[in-house]
């Protein structure tokens, strides 16, 4: 069974060492082993490579629908045509748009990029919405289509039309959870660097030498005198 994200995240931001002011964070060494951990690594690599992913991940997200907008000029928003083939363009594009958000929300949470993972939330809540509003659109479009199909050819409409539709709500509804995922994220990782940030005031204090024993005081005991002669 799939463990929750508030579970194993504690340990996530154990190995680093956060400050209130800003997310970075410091290798830390395994006081066993003496190396960093395999953890620790893979978030040094990963914050290290995030500048580049994130612009990989922006043309892959960004340039689909950049291609739409260009295949779909001129633009003739009154036109019925014109709207349907927007929509199917969009659904040929919800499949990268989910593979560029899932591996966002892994990148932005292996790096503990709290910013990432705000801007994430806000973009996929958006997008989300988007898709929600274009599949009932393109219902209303398709039925209004419908009148001018053939009769032979109603069935293999109404086949695309249910296709269509099913993959701009799948897409739409995926966003949704993408989103939650990266606001339950951004969430629990300030909860957490907030509570390891927070160091006592005061060190205790060790009295003597590290390695070099304390000597004891040694009683003062009086002697009684010799008698005299």
């Amino acid at each position: 069974m799939r463990e929750p994200l508030s579970k194993w995240l504690p340990h996530f931001v154990a190995v680093h060492e956060f400050t209130p002011s800003s997310s970075r964070s410091h290798t830390s060494i395994d006081s066993y082993a003496g190396r960093p951990t395999l953890l620790s690594t893979a978030t040094d690599a990963a914050r290290r490579l995030r500048l580049p992913a994130y612009i990989v991940l922006g043309y892959m997200t960004i340039g689909s629908v950049l291609d739409i907008l260009i295949s779909a000029q001129p633009a003739i928003i009154h036109d019925l045509r014109w709207r349907l083939g927007v929509s199917t363009l969009l659904t040929g594009a919800s499949g990268t748009e989910l593979l560029g958000a899932v591996l966002f929300l892994a990148l932005a949470l292996l790096a503990a990029d709290e910013v990432a993972l705000w801007v994430g939330f806000a973009l996929s809540l958006l997008i989300g919405l988007g898709y929600l509003v274009a599949s009932g659109i393109f219902t209303l479009d398709s039925l209004q289509m419908r009148g001018q199909i053939k009769p032979d050819m109603v069935d293999r409409f109404n086949l695309g039309l249910g296709w269509t539709l099913f993959r701009l709500v799948f897409t739409g509804l995926v966003f949704f959870v993408i989103s939650g995922a990266f606001i339950r994220a951004a969430r629990n990782l300030r909860r957490v660097a907030d509570r390891v940030s927070i160091k006592p005031s005061a060190t205790p204090l060790v009295v003597g030498t590290p390695g070099v024993a304390t000597p004891m005081p040694r009683p003062n005991i009086e002697r009684p005198k010799a008698p005299t002669a």
